[in-house]
């Protein structure tokens, strides 16, 4: 409190004079009484509340005493002390031997000292610090809010912190009342609903020379506890840990630039997740820090050009985990100096691009006022199969959980209490949940139904609403049923907490001492869980993609995979189709049975339509129809078909028939085949060049009469030694299967045996 002409911060001669006498007036008058009217009626206002009229004498004439002395000694009315000046005189007493000597003078000695910052607090003269604390914690809260106040407030906040489950009421009342107490105390307000987090992180963040670990766990015991009476103004309590050790910060981009970056955060935080915006905070954090140490003269986002895009790209492929952002800030980074993934680095470059899109779609005045990406600056993720847990794995995983016991939770340090970890695990085996949507599950998560018909009883789990902003119903089995219900006759009443998507208040399911589970406590729990397991360390996701693996095993259809997954559209089951081993073995060979199966039909057809099958087929025919040739050609007396005798050439069967040379061989030259195709632009004989032709072909293929001796004569002689064989048979059919060869029987010459 500033002195004013009524609180002058000098001494005075009268002032001086009557501080000097020893002992003090203790009813001055005039100017010296009005001095110290304020500090008489605070001291009896707060530190002796409630006492008989005459009983704070002794104690309001010394501290008088002490005040008086500071006064001299520090040159100064009591409406000018600081913490500084005082906490020094302390210290050159306390060198002195005159405060703090033996036990039994301590209390006469201390006690002032303690009335003295005391009564100088509650009117406004001096601010709170740790002294008043630490002289004696109890003393100043309950002046403050009076004894029988402060008690009852402290009996409230036990009683509640045991409901939510916490165990040791000692603990709580020296922890957490003391700290409400304090905070009520330093803030200058008398009801718990009247507190705010602010507050809370104000009290957090004053000079303290205590553990900053105790300071942080007082204040989240306070938080949690105060959310189950329904104070803090409906806020939920902050995670265990307490805030960031830093504050985020933007490091070296220019004011300009986080102006800019502010305000478009600020309007995509409108419409997107927090989680997003997150996202996006990190990312132009990380271009603006960087662009502010690659060209410092960049001060506003007009300013970047096209090079600046493509060294940052550069820049990209070699930065680190950590590198211009702020480590342990308001982010927490797992994998800290490791280098960058490359969906890492695809989304630091995308978040840029749509931030200097969407500026200049809203035409921002400092926007670039140019297209500064092309296509292709942002490349393509390969798409990965999902991760799933190996089958030995898994069987391992199950059977740890379904042999745990209490012993062995609290050996490995897993989630108290031991029925609520045997829930989370047991959703986990079942649900194919996503981390968030497993930690934001609600006390009304089980829906059952009856059936109308068999009367028999089934259980659904109610998933809230995620990342594809859609909820659904999965069906559970008894087991996990049971699990729950196990759980829930523990959990008790717990605060409520308001949910970051949808923005109600939400009686979270996994809530215990006033804290609902996380992501990152859900990740810790499965690695120990893993530990315990004697297998790799695997994360919530992989549960969920190993149950889809599995049902897909099974048979199942991927549209029943992909609702109860909560994908939006097929495509994003598809994924699941390529990887399962079992299923893609059976359908390979299945393909490949029908592959052989197929090609066994071919080759049988082949068989069937070779020239020797067809020879062969011919002469059966020929027995068929009966006459004096087929004691010759039965079936046992045909050669075999396998391998048929090879057939000469026809020029080389005429040669062989006349016993004569062919003019072309007796030359060296081959003939040419009778059926052989005419050379492009060849001249084509006349008619009576092809009758000769046709002659010739007869004479070099013979024909065989009904008695099945060969009639050369008859073809060298022309068509008339064919008429007596010819007109023999009755009917064409008859001539054309006595006659042996195809080309005679179907030739539509003159003179054949047609």
């Amino acid at each position: 409190m500033t002195a004013t002409a009524e609180q002058p911060p000098a001494l005075w001669p009268e002032l001086r004079a009557h501080l000097q006498r020893q002992p003090l007036r203790v009813y001055p008058h005039g100017s010296i009484k009005r001095f110290w009217a304020p500090f008489d009626e605070t001291f009896r206002a707060y530190l002796y509340r409630g006492k008989p009229p005459l009983a704070h004498r002794p104690w309001l004439a010394a501290a008088r005493s002490l005040c008086a002395r500071l006064m001299l000694d520090l040159d100064c009315t009591y409406w000018a002390f600081d913490w500084g000046r005082l906490l020094a005189w302390q210290d050159a007493q306390a060198a002195d031997g005159e405060i703090g000597r033996t036990k039994p003078h301590r209390k006469r000695d201390e006690l002032p000292w303690v009335h003295v910052p005391a009564t100088l607090y509650f009117p406004g003269v001096l601010p709170y610090h740790e002294a008043l604390y630490r002289n004696n914690y109890h003393f100043l809260p309950h002046k403050w809010l009076g004894r029988e106040r402060a008690r009852q407030l402290s009996d409230d906040f036990v009683t509640t912190a045991l409901t939510i489950g916490y165990r040791h009421a000692r603990q709580v009342r020296k922890q957490g009342a003391t700290t409400l107490l304090h905070l009520l105390a330093f803030t200058r307000k008398t009801d718990p609903a009247a507190l705010t987090t602010t507050d809370l992180e104000d009290w957090e963040r004053r000079p303290t020379t205590r553990s900053v670990r105790v300071t942080r766990a007082g204040v989240t015991c306070v938080q949690r506890v105060l959310a189950a009476q329904g104070y803090l103004s409906g806020e939920p309590p902050r995670a265990a840990g307490g805030p960031a050790k830093t504050s985020f910060g933007w490091g070296r981009t220019a004011p300009e630039i986080v102006a800019t970056c502010e305000r478009f955060l600020r309007d995509l935080g409108t419409v997107r997740a927090p989680g997003t915006v997150g996202g996006y905070k990190v990312a132009l954090r990380r271009f603006g820090d960087w662009l502010g140490a690659y060209d410092p003269a960049i001060r506003s986002i007009a300013e970047v050009r096209r090079p600046h895009i493509e060294a940052y790209k550069q820049a990209l492929e070699t930065m680190r985990c950590g590198d211009y952002t702020n480590a342990n800030a308001a982010f927490h980074i797992a994998h800290l100096g490791e280098p960058l993934s490359a969906a890492h680095k695809v989304r630091a470059i995308s978040c840029v691009r749509a931030f200097l899109e969407r500026i200049e779609v809203l035409e921002y005045p400092e926007r670039p006022g140019r297209p500064l990406f092309v296509r292709g600056d942002v490349r393509t993720l390969d798409q990965e199969i999902p991760r799933f847990i190996p089958e030995a794995d898994w069987h391992r995983i199950v059977a740890a959980v379904e042999q745990l016991t209490p012993e062995q939770a609290t050996q490995h340090r897993l989630l108290s209490p031991f029925v609520r970890t045997r829930a989370i695990l047991a959703v986990l085996l079942e649900g194919v949940l996503r981390a968030g949507e497993l930690c934001r599950l609600d006390t009304a998560c089980l829906v059952s139904t009856r059936d109308l018909h068999s009367h028999a009883e089934t259980y659904w789990l109610r998933v809230p609403v995620g990342k594809l902003k859609n909820d659904r119903l999965i069906p559970i089995r008894p087991r996990l049923v049971e699990a729950i219900d196990a759980w829930m006759r523990v959990r008790g009443p717990q605060p409520m907490h308001r949910d970051g998507r949808t923005g109600k208040r939400r009686d979270l399911l996994f809530t215990w001492q006033g804290a609902h589970l996380q992501g990152h406590a859900l990740n810790a729990l499965i690695a120990r869980i893993c530990a315990l397991a004697g297998t790799p360390r695997y994360t919530s996701h992989q549960f969920r993609h190993t149950l889809a693996v599995q049902w897909r095993q099974s048979g199942m259809k991927l549209e029943t995979i992909g609702r109860l997954l909560g994908h939006r559209t097929l495509q994003m089951t598809l994924r699941y189709a390529a990887v399962m081993p079992e299923t893609a073995r059976r359908e390979f060979d299945a393909a490949f049975a029908k592959i052989d199966e197929e090609h066994r039909g071919v080759s049988h057809l082949r068989v069937l339509l070779s020239p020797e099958a067809h020879l062969a087929a011919r002469r059966v025919a020929r027995i068929a129809l009966g006459g004096p040739g087929d004691r010759l050609l039965r079936p046992e007396r045909l050669p075999p078909v396998r391998q048929p005798p090879r057939l000469p050439a026809l020029p080389q069967l005429h040669q062989h028939e006349r016993g004569s040379a062919a003019p072309g061989a007796a030359a060296g030259q081959p003939d040419r085949a009778p059926h052989a195709p005419r050379a492009r632009g060849a001249r084509r004989p006349s008619g009576g060049a092809r009758q000769r032709h046709r002659g010739t072909r007869r004479e070099a293929r013979g024909c065989r009469g009904g008695d099945g001796t060969e009639q050369e004569a008859g073809h060298r002689a022309g068509p008339s030694a064919c008429q007596p064989a010819r007109h023999a048979l009755t009917t064409p059919s008859d001539r054309r299967a006595a006659c042996p060869i195809s080309p005679c029987s179907s030739t539509k010459s003159r003179g054949g045996c047609s």
